[in-house]
């Protein structure tokens, strides 16, 4: 017969045994994260920036434009700059963080270094202004998944970033954005003066930082964007269309009390959250109840029971 005692250590045997799993998962990840945001750095850079003489801004900006006068690949410049940011962040910020960032910056510069060896794929066929627009296209997407994969793991591509989760932590209250920006600005215009046509680098800069933030934007909020519907309807008919919408739609509802200040009469507000697909559903179910008012809002992310986990 298999006692109490036994059964509570073969149950905490088998905990342990999960967590050993959990934990060779996570780091799993954690190194094919680190991995595939410094290739895609790697391949942004030396693939699609370097060659169209442009320079996005930050760090990634200033190596450019080093590479660009001096001849010397960018992944040294790239490492050199950022060695001093990586050690003030492993002091001030965190050991995690310091690390995630560093492996991913040396990874970065010296795929790059090796790109250089081997004679790696370039996008600078024509050089002309179709060519590089497509080249800071391309450029902006690597490299945003490249640093929204990097955020996910609690790290950094280094340089700016660095700077400005430093400033966060000491003044909460500081837009950090605004910091980001305007050192990104000075390194992108002061390529006006680096490259030979000095308009053409500050627009292909441009259109590379947005391609880059929306990308970012985008897999850190996640693709699965939502509607949330504020109906105001009369209290006597909230229970019914609060049933149509969720049997129809299988979309919770939450009802709240409401008042209309100018007639003085009783409502009631229902608020639920649906796919984009749903709107058109949604609307025939509202024709049902003239006597409704609604209004939308678009919502990032939704994270919850019946939608992302």
């Amino acid at each position: 017969m298999v006692t109490k005692k036994q059964m509570q250590a073969a149950e905490t045997e088998r905990a342990l045994i999960a967590e050993k799993k959990s934990t060779a998962k996570d780091w799993l990840v954690l190194i094919a994260g680190i991995l595939v945001a410094g290739l895609l750095r790697a391949v942004s850079i030396y693939s699609f920036v370097v060659p169209n003489n442009f320079a996005p801004g930050g760090v990634t900006g200033i190596a450019s434009m080093l590479e660009y006068k001096l001849h010397i690949n960018a992944g040294y410049f790239l490492l050199g700059i950022n060695v001093p940011l990586l050690i003030i962040a492993f002091i001030f910020i965190g050991k995690r963080f310091a690390i995630t960032s560093g492996i991913a910056i040396v990874l970065s510069s010296t795929l790059m270094v090796l790109f250089e060896k081997v004679d790696f794929y370039t996008f600078s066929t024509a050089n002309t202004g179709a060519d590089q627009l497509l080249a800071a296209i391309a450029g902006g997407i690597l490299g945003g998944a490249g640093i929204a994969i990097l955020l996910k793991l609690g790290g950094s591509s280094g340089g700016t970033d660095i700077l400005a989760v430093l400033i966060q932590k000491k003044h909460s209250g500081t837009n950090v954005a605004w910091f980001i920006f305007m050192i990104d600005s000075i390194v992108v215009f002061a390529s006006a003066f680096i490259y030979d046509n000095p308009i053409v680098p500050i627009l292909l800069s441009l259109v590379e930082m947005f391609v880059s933030s929306k990308v970012n934007e985008t897999i850190l909020q996640g693709f699965k964007s939502a509607i949330k519907f504020e109906i105001v309807t009369g209290a006597e008919s909230a229970d019914e269309l609060a049933k149509d919408i969720m049997q129809k739609l299988h979309r919770g509802v939450t009802m709240l009390p409401a008042k209309g200040m100018y007639t003085g009469v009783d409502r009631a507000m229902l608020v639920c959250i649906l796919r984009k697909r749903q709107m058109s559903n949604f609307r025939d179910i509202l024709k049902k109840y003239p006597n409704t008012f609604a209004y939308v809002s678009g919502t990032s992310e939704v994270v919850g029971q019946g939608f992302k986990n």
